[in-house]
């Protein structure tokens, strides 16, 4: 189980495995959706802002950034640029920390703990100077030098890790399964792009994580790619890790704007905002000043559809019995839950 994972919800795999052969993945994602929506229909947009971090022990900056967006686009009163870019700014810091907390945790990235504890410090110090964006209908931020300052410490602390490529701090690991052939092909990367048709799931009430009945990944999953092994696979995924977190350091100084949504309703918004494991959207209707449906997709709703990556790479894998929940717990750990995990193995 990932130390990182988060306690509301569980991920179950359940894997058949027949003659040294994997012949069904079933995977099976819970998470209390519909009982978080609950917590935050009926409220305004104040009262749901100041109940999202008590609500979410992983990536709560960036569904504060999701919900301030979807809620200010419902309310018709679009954030200024400087805005936005600050709230950019605080997904990526977000980002930056829990990536390295993973690499270092799940991954054993050899990083020295001063080093690390040096950079999650000024991630937070960053993250601190921008929380008063993190109100509804929020003000630009005056010049903060101190904030600069920051920003620039992080950039150069990054610039001086000199840290080695994936395939050397990983082989040992993996060395195991690189004779472990996986199938395929992935899911179609989430794609922005794609929201019309998935909006119009939504307001059906349909919150399943696929468009046109079709599953997608996101995140470093999508940036990976399908490769032929397993220990390609997983060394591809942390790397990618790696290397968005890189670009999240790069991007603070000039953050981009949010994609625009095309095509809202009255009173209708939808947020979307980064995260280490890939795009996060909120949903709101707001009817009478208060909220009438909150709906959330979040990158592991995507990559651990029942259909995606672990039934599509896995199935038909041949693998020694003895070795079957190492690799699981793995290519798992790779993908990124943000929920706890079991893996269960039938051997038939």
């Amino acid at each position: 189980m990932s130390a990182w994972a988060e306690p509301a919800g569980r991920l179950q795999v359940e894997v058949r495995l027949q003659d040294g052969v994997i012949r069904t993945v079933d995977t099976r994602l819970q998470r209390p959706l519909a009982q978080l929506s609950r917590l935050l229909v009926g409220q305004t947009a104040e009262a749901a802002l100041a109940r999202i971090p008590l609500l979410f022990a992983l990536c709560a900056a960036a569904q504060q950034v999701a919900a301030l967006r979807a809620l200010e686009r419902a309310a018709g009163w679009p954030a200024v640029p400087e805005v936005e870019q600050g709230r950019t700014q605080l997904s990526e810091l977000e980002l930056i920390r829990e990536s390295l907390l993973r690499l270092v945790q799940d991954w054993h990235l050899p990083l020295p703990l001063e080093r690390l504890k040096a950079l999650v410090a000024l991630c937070r110090r960053g993250a601190a100077l921008l929380q008063p964006l993190t109100v509804f209908r929020a003000s630009p931020l005056p010049a903060d030098p101190q904030l600069e300052e920051t920003l620039a410490e992080l950039a150069a602390a990054w610039a001086d890790l000199a840290l080695p490529t994936p395939a050397d701090w990983l082989g040992p690991r993996l060395s195991r399964w690189r004779e472990v052939a996986l199938g395929g092909p992935l899911p179609a990367v989430f794609d922005p792009a794609a929201l019309s048709a998935l909006l119009a799931q939504l307001r059906a009430g349909d919150a399943r994580a696929e468009i046109a009945g079709a599953p997608r990944i996101a995140g470093p999953a999508a940036i990976a790619g399908m490769q032929a092994t397993a220990a390609a696979q997983i060394e591809q995924h942390v790397g990618a890790l790696l290397r968005r977190a890189a670009q999240a350091v790069d991007s603070l100084q000039q953050p981009p704007l949010p994609p625009a949504v095309a095509g809202l309703d009255a009173g209708e918004g939808v947020g979307l905002a980064q995260t280490a494991r890939g795009a996060l959207l909120c949903r709101v209707q707001v009817e009478n000043g208060l909220i009438g449906a909150w709906q959330l997709l979040a990158p592991t709703d995507w990559n651990f559809h029942a259909d995606g990556p672990l039934r599509r790479q896995l199935c038909g894998v041949r693998v020694a019995e003895e070795d079957a929940g190492a690799l699981l717990r793995d290519l798992i750990l790779a993908l990124d839950p943000c929920v706890a995990f079991e893996v269960n193995i039938a051997h038939a």
